[in-house]
């Protein structure tokens, strides 16, 4: 009997996923991303993850010099729009996601909001819902990614984001072309 061949899957990542997959924080996640990149399975996400991993890295950096230099907590909370950091500190922010895109080779970028269309989108779902303004970015990105079969699933850690997103899944009438999931849902249903 032929071996039946599987469905190739494509994937919207959300930065707290990526995040995993960059700092190593969640073995479970880098294990599924691996397994993802083995298989051939695609995975997106919006340019706007590159601008949330940066500020990510450099929290990161301000942060770790002002404990390294005894800052008290409340200044250092108070201080962090405010960073100070220099060149060598941006170099290390850049150096950093190129090392997270050299190895999430598969991981591709789009600009989803290239029009106003994909913008009144997101503004209808800011004004409509308990999202932030990045999450708002995502769930925009991944629905105009799912109307044009970029992706079909939805990768996300993010409680209220996911609950969120399928409301507005039942809303814009996108059950058939995307749904969202845990890591540990997408291993549960395409990897077992």
């Amino acid at each position: 009997m032929p071996k039946k061949k599987r469905k190739s899957r494509s994937f919207y990542i959300d930065t707290n996923v990526a995040l995993d997959y960059a700092t190593n924080r969640d073995i479970q996640t880098v294990t599924l991303l691996e397994n993802i990149k083995d298989r051939g399975w695609k995975c997106v996400s919006s340019s706007f993850l590159t601008m949330e991993m940066a500020d990510y890295k450099k929290d990161y950096l301000f942060i770790t010099k002002a404990i390294n230099k005894k800052a008290e907590v409340r200044n250092i909370l108070r201080n962090v729009g405010d960073k100070g950091l220099k060149t060598a500190d941006f170099e290390e922010t850049e150096e950093w996601f190129g090392e997270f895109r050299q190895r999430f080779k598969n991981l591709e970028l789009y600009d989803f909001m290239q029009d106003e269309n994909a913008w009144t989108l997101a503004a209808e779902i800011s004004l409509g819902s308990n999202l932030t303004a990045p999450d708002v970015i995502h769930i925009a990105s991944a629905i105009i990614g799912a109307r044009h079969g970029i992706c079909e699933i939805l990768m996300t850690k993010d409680k209220v984001m996911r609950e969120e997103a399928e409301m507005l899944i039942k809303k814009y009438k996108l059950a058939s072309k995307l749904k969202v999931m845990t890591p540990a849902q997408v291993k549960q249903k395409y990897l077992q």
